[in-house]
């Protein structure tokens, strides 16, 4: 009988971001931005949990409240080291399967998460898949995807500051990676949120169009330029 594959999505948030502090708690449609990313992913049938990786430290108590209360997994690990609060997440749950997820991309979708997860399951020896390799979707659709084995390789050996801090890199310098390609370039389109400026455009698309949280990311597309 085939082994079930666990996958887990990782949502890495902080209430001190240093452009836009308490982002996270920003309103589209009426629920907050991680409240957003949640309904977004939720709906994927292929992850078996989400769970958001914060900070451990009295910065971030308003964070932590704020997840007890939605009932939202979530686990406290270094502030800096991000690489640590990831492997120390991998030793508490144990997925086989990482989906890496940024608190800055509220228009996440399960829909490009699920095609991306169904070819990754389909590869024989890749060990990290992403759209950011080579961008082709808009900014702020970015979804990494990584064994628990890349994740173990990447923190016993990773040792620059910059490596630690963002996860990934060194997966993507040294090990068997994959890209996905969208197949029209959207790239230099701004759906990310690390400025109130990137805020209030989402917000007034929102508004204006009177988007719904779930709504494809094809279809938020079609508003884009109206």
């Amino acid at each position: 009988m085939k082994k079930k594959i666990n996958i887990y999505a990782f949502i890495q948030a902080r209430q001190t971001s240093k452009r836009l502090p308490n982002k996270i708690f920003l309103k589209l449609n009426k629920h907050t931005i991680l409240k957003n990313i949640y309904l977004r992913l939720k709906k994927s049938k292929f992850l078996n949990n989400i769970v958001y990786l914060i900070p451990k430290n009295s910065n971030n108590t308003k964070l932590k409240n704020y997840l007890k209360s939605k009932k939202y997994k979530f686990f406290c690990g270094d502030e800096h080291n991000v690489l640590k609060r990831y492997h120390d997440a991998l030793k508490m749950f144990n997925p086989d399967v990482i989906v890496r997820i940024t608190s800055d991309c509220p228009l996440v979708d399960y829909r490009l998460l699920d095609k991306m997860i169904n070819k990754f399951l389909k590869f024989k020896n890749i060990d990290y898949f992403s759209n950011t390799i080579k961008r082709s979707f808009p900014d702020g659709l970015d979804i990494e995807i990584f064994t628990k084995n890349a994740l173990k390789i990447t923190y016993k050996k990773a040792k620059k500051k910059y490596d630690l801090e963002h996860v990934t890199p060194y997966m993507q310098k040294n090990l068997k990676v994959s890209n996905f390609q969208n197949d029209k370039n959207y790239s230099k389109l701004r759906w990310t949120l690390d400025t109130m400026e990137d805020y209030n455009k989402l917000n007034n698309m929102f508004e204006k169009f009177k988007l719904k949280t779930s709504y494809s990311w094809k279809k938020i597309l079609n508003y884009e330029n109206s």
